[in-house]
């Protein structure tokens, strides 16, 4: 390594200087923690291997290299997940992922997404994926940036960042098992363009060999493999922040409406079946004369003319809540925006 190089690679680690974490004295005394040693990109310096830019906490935009540990909390934040992660069990299997060729036979589309919270939850026909790193595949970058000297058992930031990481590279070796999947991980951008598939054999018999206890090592929501959208939707907005889902599916009001009205339609559609059937029913010498049918239909009477009305009313009173809480949060966003203008522009 030239003097330049070094010289970035220091100033890089002054970013992501973590004071409750003492640093490895160099390189060499971290190897035996390497996960793998072969390298399947082409070498640079870590912050080259970054995203260009990446977002604060509030929605900056902020340049990688300028600020290298905070981007890698950003490409690795798995903080949704596991503020819920003792009811990850409702909405996936503690099971390992499918590999991708099985993913095409189900009829799922890979949708690309650079959030590690959203890798591997799938939807109706669709599951998102978030491509490897090209950092994560550097052994250098697993040495400098997620190598931890701190007493065994004691938490520090680099050591929940390298079981993050850890984490969603096992979770590939679930996914690309065959030459197939490697082939599709290649066409859909999933993996870097320059990794052969006798090096990724090689990368993943590494991470096996090396990792001894793989599930004492990686983050907790890796133990389960594919998430469900809807059902983590419901957990987060039940126990998390009402109103506001995980990943919302609705881009616009309109749809909001659109899809409630739709089952509410449908249930409608229902209840005027029953109501004809028992109509017919109470015309008949059997049904028309037995009190239990007659004092259910009209309880059902009741019900089939209240029900949709209650049901479109409870629809709108959750749109002007949304409404309410977005227009909240936007009023709140701006404010706090123009705030640190401010501050920024005060001497």
């Amino acid at each position: 390594m030239d003097e330049d190089d070094s010289g970035d690679r220091s100033r890089s680690a002054g970013h992501l200087a973590d004071p409750s974490c003492p640093r490895p004295a160099d390189n060499a005394a971290c190897q035996d923690s390497l996960p793998f040693t072969i390298r399947l990109v082409d070498r640079d310096t870590v912050p080259a291997l970054l995203p260009a830019t990446f977002r604060s906490d509030q929605g900056d935009l902020k340049v990688s290299s300028r600020d290298v540990w905070r981007c890698i909390i950003s490409e690795l934040d798995l903080d949704r997940l596991s503020s819920i992660h003792r009811w990850l069990w409702v909405a996936g299997l503690p099971r390992l992922p499918r590999p991708l060729h099985r993913q095409l036979v189900l009829g799922r589309d890979l949708v690309i997404t650079e959030l590690m919270d959203m890798h591997l939850v799938w939807a109706p026909g669709r599951i998102f994926l978030k491509p490897v790193p090209r950092f994560l595949l550097e052994p250098e970058f697993w040495s400098d940036y997620l190598a931890c000297r701190c007493p065994r058992g004691q938490a520090c930031d680099h050591r929940r960042l390298r079981r993050r990481a850890l984490g969603f590279l096992f979770s590939y070796t679930a996914l690309v098992s065959h030459e197939s999947d490697f082939r599709i991980a290649l066409k859909t951008d999933l993996l870097p363009p320059e990794v052969r598939w006798p090096q990724w054999r090689t990368f993943v018999e590494q991470i096996h060999m090396r990792t001894h206890d793989m599930r004492a090592n990686i983050d907790r929501r890796f133990y389960h493999g594919e998430l469900r959208l809807s059902r983590l939707n419901k957990i987060y907005s039940l126990y998390q922040t009402p109103l506001r889902a995980y990943a919302s599916s609705w881009d616009s009001y309109g749809a909001f409406f659109r899809d409630n009205f739709t089952f509410l339609a449908s249930a409608t559609v229902y209840i005027a079946v029953v109501l004809t059937a028992m109509q017919v029913g109470l015309a008949t010498k059997a049904l028309g004369g037995n009190d239990a049918f007659q004092s259910a239909s009209s309880v059902f009477t009741v019900f089939a003319i209240l029900g949709p009305l209650i049901a479109a009313s409870a629809i709108v009173l959750v749109f002007c809540l949304m409404f309410v809480s977005n227009l909240a949060y936007a009023v709140t966003a701006k404010r706090r925006r123009l705030d640190r203008k401010r501050n920024a522009e005060s001497p």
